[in-house]
């Protein structure tokens, strides 16, 4: 058999083995329908009587009173796996959903959507910024369809990509949105009042900013010791990487005073932080030092 041969039969293949997800839908008039999901776009989806996808055709979603949407094969697996802290393995399982899905990513809150962002979520709590800035950039040309439950975790992650570019100035704007007024003229503006999981991830944004964009180490490390405490350290990706920017400009402070008993007692702490978190290997070796 010839190459471009075995291509087709390969191609032909894998639009065999791409799941058609059953739909269960209420009119607004209460006749409930069963069909298959094939595509969606704005305001409507495209459905068919036959899981290959035939003859389909479009209902307006403002036609629906509910619907019940069949879940994606490996859906709960990827799921427990990215609750279980495996953010590596969680990402390429949302990855293979939001590609088989990518046609219903204009239904709200559907699988193409959710997928993908989770797939986003699972890159930035492996630090892997510049991936994600990359993936959000390319899915500017689709974009995600989400409500209010989802819509703040895609808003969050719009200051992970802008940290990913290193675009200093657009990340100050995208913070200060969140900055109250400083009517006690703080050194820094206190945030608004959000729920501690997000405050943390912001006290880390504005910590990298000062840090690398406005060359402010001190302010810095004061938001990296923030997002150690805020929210209980409840996300563990977080708080190893606050703990470690934390205790890089700690170990530049003892580099400048060597006999500063203070700074020797936070470095060590900072360093029982990244060990306790997942042993020797989640602290960089240059730190080591700080646990004898």
């Amino acid at each position: 058999m010839n190459k471009p041969a075995l291509i087709f039969l390969l191609s032909a293949a894998s639009l065999l083995r791409a799941e058609t997800l059953s739909v269960q839908i209420t009119s607004q008039s209460g006749e409930p329908t069963a069909a298959f999901l094939v595509a969606a776009d704005t305001d409507g989806i495209f459905i068919s009587t036959s899981a290959a996808g035939g003859n389909s055709y479009k209902l307006p979603m403002a036609n629906i009173r509910d619907i019940t949407v069949q879940e994606p094969t490996g859906w709960s697996a990827a799921m427990q796996t990215y609750a279980g802290g495996q953010y590596a393995a969680a990402e390429g399982m949302f990855a293979r959903i939001a590609d088989e899905f990518v046609k219903i990513v204009p239904m709200k809150d559907g699988y193409g959507s959710l997928a993908r962002l989770y797939q986003f979520l699972s890159l930035k709590s492996q630090g892997k910024l510049d991936a994600l800035s990359a993936a959000m950039d390319k899915q500017l040309a689709n974009p995600l369809s989400l409500g209010p439950l989802y819509l703040e975790d895609f808003v969050d992650l719009e200051g992970w990509s802008l940290l990913g570019k290193k675009d200093w100035q657009s990340l100050g704007v995208f913070l200060k949105k969140f900055e109250d007024d400083n009517a006690l003229k703080l050194p820094q503006a206190p945030f608004k009042r959000v729920r501690s999981a997000r405050l943390a991830e912001l006290c880390y944004l504005r910590a990298q900013w000062n840090e690398q964009g406005e060359k402010k180490p001190d302010l810095a490390i004061v938001d990296y010791h923030r997002a150690l405490t805020l929210d209980l350290g409840s996300d563990t990706s977080l708080l190893r990487m606050a703990a470690v920017a934390a205790l890089r400009l700690t170990d530049e402070k003892i580099q400048a005073a060597p006999g500063d008993d203070k700074l020797a007692k936070q470095a060590k702490s900072l360093a029982m932080v990244c060990r306790d978190l997942g042993g020797r290997a989640a602290l960089p070796a240059a730190f080591e030092k700080y646990l004898k």
